[in-house]
């Protein structure tokens, strides 16, 4: 069996440093309680899941700005810890854009070539064996193309993430034609895991020769390491332009990569995975709460919200760390004892 890595991001959006850094360089837009900066507090956990429901992991790859939790163990074997500034160019440091961070994750010399990536928020929540993310080699995924799928602006979100998917699929399409790439693993395209309008959306694209999107999922993703340094080879001029500073209109990020597992064949098709999605709610506690304890689902994604409250987020922090505690009481490996 190959060796299976884990990568995740962190940061700690309540340390000084980083907070004064962050207001240096962009004083017109000073850090104050950003929802994608609160500190939920429960990263601990993650780790106890990693040691509970996948014991078989080669490494685990904890990348942050240079800043790590006081609570983690720098002398656990199958911890690494890994800073910006170890693989990241100089030029693009200090970066505050995760785009940037994800697409030159390829660069740390000591990855695996398999390797699942994780942002802090995704949790596994049930046991998994290396085949749920790898199998024959290839990271097994859900190519569930979406068409008739058209940008959506408002005032709050503008357009979210709908212009940097629609850039990286116009690079798919520079470089892979959907007709040949599909003639090559037809069963890939038009199997039964996509089963239902999965398919009938394939069969409608049948006679494309451009890929128009792919349905997105907010969790962990499992990624060749090849990939990524393949696709800085084809394409670093239009990578090293999107490696900014700080999140802007257009960005590329690691779902780049993922399309480009697709157009390159080089995934193993299979169906949705047992995930849930949820975005912290006063509302959603009590659910959370259950999936969470009773193992309902295989991955859980605990995201926040600027439309959720200091108020309500603090009760629903609390009521997800209670949930998490009564489930992991006792330390992992990765903690300090």
């Amino acid at each position: 069996m190959e060796k299976i890595d884990f990568v995740v991001l962190w940061l700690d959006s309540t340390d000084p440093e980083w907070i004064a850094t962050y207001n240096h360089y962009r004083p017109e837009k000073p850090i104050h309680d950003q929802a994608r900066f609160r500190n939920w507090d429960i990263f601990r956990y993650w780790f106890r899941s990693v040691e509970r429901y996948a014991p078989w992991v080669h490494k685990v790859y904890l990348i942050t700005n240079g800043t790590f939790p006081k609570w983690i163990n720098p002398d656990c074997e199958k911890l690494v810890l890994i800073k910006h500034s170890d693989y990241i160019p100089q030029k693009y440091l200090p970066t505050f854009n995760s785009g940037t961070i994800e697409l030159n994750i390829g660069r740390i010399d000591t990855l695996s070539e398999h390797f699942v990536y994780f942002n802090d928020d995704m949790f596994i929540n049930a046991p998994v064996e290396p085949d749920y993310f790898f199998i024959e080699g290839l990271p097994c995924d859900y190519n569930f193309e979406s068409v008739f799928k058209n940008p959506v602006y408002d005032n709050n979100n503008k357009f979210g993430i709908d212009l940097d998917i629609y850039w990286a699929i116009a690079l798919i399409n520079r470089n892979f034609n959907r007709k040949k790439v599909i003639s090559q693993a037809w069963k890939k395209w038009y199997g039964p895991h996509l089963w239902g309008k999965p398919l009938l959306f394939s069969l409608l694209m049948l006679s494309r020769s451009l890929f128009e999107n792919f349905t997105l999922f907010h969790h962990e993703q499992p990624m060749l390491k090849s990939i990524f340094q393949e696709v800085w080879e084809k394409e670093g001029e239009v990578l090293d332009q999107s490696c900014t500073r700080f999140r802007e209109n257009i960005n590329l990020n690691q779902y780049l990569i993922r399309y480009w597992q697709f157009a390159s064949n080089r995934f193993y098709p299979m169906k949705k995975k047992g995930i849930m999605y949820y975005r912290y709610d006063k509302d959603i506690v009590d659910d959370l709460q259950k999936v969470i304890i009773e193992e309902r689902t295989t991955s859980i994604c605990i995201n926040d919200t600027p439309f959720c409250s200091p108020e309500d987020f603090d009760y629903a922090a609390k009521a997800v760390r209670e949930a998490f505690e009564r489930k992991f009481p006792s330390p992992s490996i990765f903690e300090r004892e």
